[in-house]
């Protein structure tokens, strides 16, 4: 017979078995493979989620700005157009002609001025900026004729001297209270007001009334004892 001859072991002659540690570093070889196809097959995962994320955020970024710019170049509300007695808020209100410091003076519109009372005080400094001394505390009365209320809190009250028409410093006195609220068709209202006015310069005082903003303004002139 030509066959090889058996071997104790079972096996074939010429037949030879790898040793196992070869078969060992076969294994460890093949595992190391998978792990490193594993690793790239991540690293391409990651790449590609960070490639969507970076176009997302600059497609928002793109958006944001583009929203921006437009809300930048949005144009402002129109002004509304002034009202009130005068229609050009740009020029003064006029003065009407001087009446003496015990006579009226009327707007023209059913509104009559008068300045029942002027005083001389010597006034008590309040508040920063104000200066004790000689004053004039002058009550000024409005009567409304007119059909409609009309509101005081707008009415500004101003004091001169001399022939130049110097103007005299407003006092925050104690017993100074100034209009406000509203005054209805047919009733008067009073106003106190004081200034600080030299004695030596009254000779030639000047008060000035103007009821409402842009209203024509009230003169009263004269001397002061």
């Amino acid at each position: 017979m030509t066959g090889g001859k058996a071997q104790p072991n079972g096996r074939q002659a010429g037949t030879v078995a790898p040793p196992a540690r070869d078969r060992r570093r076969l294994l460890l070889l093949a595992a190391a493979a998978a792990v490193l196809v594993a690793a790239l097959v991540a690293l391409v995962v990651v790449l590609g989620n960070d490639d969507d994320e970076g176009t997302t955020n600059a497609a928002a970024t793109g958006a944001t700005s583009s929203s921006a710019r437009d809300t930048s170049v949005i144009p402002p509300p129109p002004t509304p157009t002034p009202t009130g007695p005068t229609g050009n808020v740009d020029e003064l209100p006029p003065a009407l002609p001087e009446v003496a410091l015990d006579a009226p003076a009327a707007v023209g519109n059913g509104v009559v001025a008068t300045l029942p009372s002027i005083e001389s005080i010597q006034g008590t400094a309040v508040g920063p900026g104000n200066v004790a001394g000689p004053a004039l505390r002058i009550t000024v009365r409005i009567e409304n004729g007119t059909d409609e209320p009309i509101w005081l809190d707008g009415v500004a009250v101003n004091t001169y001297y001399g022939e130049d028409r110097s103007p005299a410093s407003p006092l925050d006195d104690p017993s100074r209270r100034p209009f406000g609220g509203r005054l209805e068709s047919g009733a008067s209202g009073e106003g106190v007001y004081v200034f600080s006015v030299p004695t030596d310069v009254r000779d030639l005082v000047t008060i000035e009334v103007g009821y409402q903003a842009g209203a024509p303004l009230l003169l009263f002139t004269g001397a002061v004892d």
